[in-house]
């Protein structure tokens, strides 16, 4: 008799992970993030995962701004290095002494606290909502170009934004910082071992672009980007990791050249 060919039971479909509240996925994002991202991608649209991270980044930079420019000693610290700029110009012959002081009083004007406030804030709001949006296009766009996944520019936004809750954690610890060294230039990254951080040193450029939190975020967006188009974490890196560096050697190159103008 022949024999009767073995019953192939199908598999069950995978289980898509359960649903969890708003502050659970803003809370996990910093433990379990692949957990998150899995929701992201089977759960429908919900633009809280993106709106809420972009506008607590906007909230926190806007409220440590206020802050620091009402710190008497980082606005002494400004003013000092304005003098030093101007007493070096004119050391260099390139204005006179009376024009040096009318330049720093009309310096003192328009970077005065209010004035130093009210720009903290809208650049506080303008570089989170663009930092927001370049994330998410570069996520949506490794993931067309490079992954051949489909999954929507909306689902980008999303894990972008919950990605952007490191940026929020780096924000306040960059705060705390700053206010306790009394130094805007004070920050989680390797420039904090220099002693006196200088903008136009490409070398201390290059260490203070070694961010804790600026890596942890990118590693967190390149989880994003894995689950998203489902192909292993080590992909996500790859193509995650070359786009930092490439946006820090811009970053590095405009400040350095910068320096020298100001210099």
């Amino acid at each position: 008799m022949p024999e009767t060919p073995p019953t192939l039971t199908p598999e069950p479909p995978a289980t898509p992970p359960a649903a969890t509240s708003l502050l659970s996925r803003l809370m996990n994002v910093f433990a379990v993030p692949g957990e998150v991202f899995d929701e992201v991608k089977t759960g429908p649209p919900t633009s809280a995962n993106w709106l809420v991270p972009v506008l607590l980044n906007c909230i926190v930079g806007a409220v440590t701004a206020v802050i620091l420019m009402s710190q008497p000693d980082i606005l002494r610290s400004i003013q000092e290095k304005q003098e030093a700029q101007f007493q070096k110009m004119v050391q260099q012959g390139k204005m006179s002494q009376a024009d040096a002081d009318q330049a720093m009083k009309l310096a003192e004007k328009i970077t005065g606290p209010t004035m130093l406030k009210i720009s903290g804030v809208l650049g506080a709001v303008g570089v989170s909502f663009f930092v927001f949006f370049w994330w998410t296009t570069v996520i949506w766009l490794l993931g067309k170009w490079f992954l051949h996944a489909d999954f929507s520019y909306t689902k980008a936004m999303e894990a972008a934004g919950l990605a952007s809750m490191i940026g929020v954690l780096g924000v306040i610890v960059t705060f705390l910082l700053q206010v306790n060294f009394s130094n805007l230039t004070s920050a989680p990254n390797l420039a904090f071992i220099v002693h006196d951080f200088d903008p136009k040193k490409v070398s201390h450029l290059v260490l203070g672009a070694v961010n804790v939190f600026a890596i942890w975020r990118i590693i967190v967006q390149a989880i994003a980007l894995a689950r998203l188009a489902g192909v292993p974490l080590q992909r996500g890196l790859f193509l995650m990791f070359p786009v930092w560096l490439l946006c820090q050697a811009v970053a590095i190159a405009v400040s350095a050249l910068a320096g020298k103008l100001g210099g």
